[in-house]
């Protein structure tokens, strides 16, 4: 076999371990993924049901909620408190339109997946607004029940919460499609032997 014939074709040689590694990136990133999401279906709007790595990743959105209260600060008390959601979920979003313009569809997926992540924990925030039970930094103010009792929506705090976290629901599971179908074409790429 001559140096050209090597990585071509789909034999174990055009498969090797260079070959394989965006396949298995994208394996491992969906697997990870899927575990992500099972915990944020089986956490549903039950912040304390949330395991370890959620609980990570909610740490990293709750200091961009944090930030976005001091972005809309100029904006009036309804904006500056709106604020923090809006900046949680907009700063995923962002960096999902980036990947895709840059057409990274596998980094697409994550940060979609992270967005979903975050309407979902957000949702939470807008369920606990009648009871204000969930532990807030400082013991300040609970976002939710001064927006949606500003706007006279109060009562209708769980049927709200209820429709964001299916939106969110429904942006991780595209990203887990997105990712899916991503993979396939990496293992298709990399069994004919074509660059990533």
């Amino acid at each position: 076999m001559t140096a050209s014939g090597l990585g071509a074709g789909r034999g174990p040689v055009g498969l090797g371990v260079i070959g394989l590694a965006p396949v298995a990136g994208r394996a491992l990133g969906l697997l990870a993924l899927s575990g992500l999401g099972w915990q944020v279906a089986t956490r549903g709007l039950n912040f304390f049901g949330a395991g370890i790595f959620l609980r990570f990743i909610h740490g990293i959105d709750l200091i961009i909620h944090e930030a976005g209260h001091v972005f809309f600060l100029v904006f009036g008390q309804f904006l500056h408190v709106l604020g923090g959601s809006l900046l949680q979920v907009a700063v995923p979003a962002l960096c999902a339109v980036h990947f895709f313009w840059q057409r990274q569809p596998a980094s697409f997926a994550v940060a979609l997946f992270w967005t979903g992540e975050s309407i979902t924990d957000v949702a939470i925030y807008m369920a606990d607004a009648p009871a204000m039970a969930l532990p807030l930094l400082g013991g300040g103010h609970h976002d939710w029940n001064y927006l949606l009792g500003t706007l006279g929506l109060l009562g209708a705090a769980r049927f709200l919460a209820t429709l964001t976290y299916g939106l969110g629901a429904l942006i991780i599971l595209a990203a887990l499609a997105i990712l899916t179908v991503d993979l396939v074409r990496a293992w298709n790429r990399a069994g004919a032997g074509a660059p990533e």
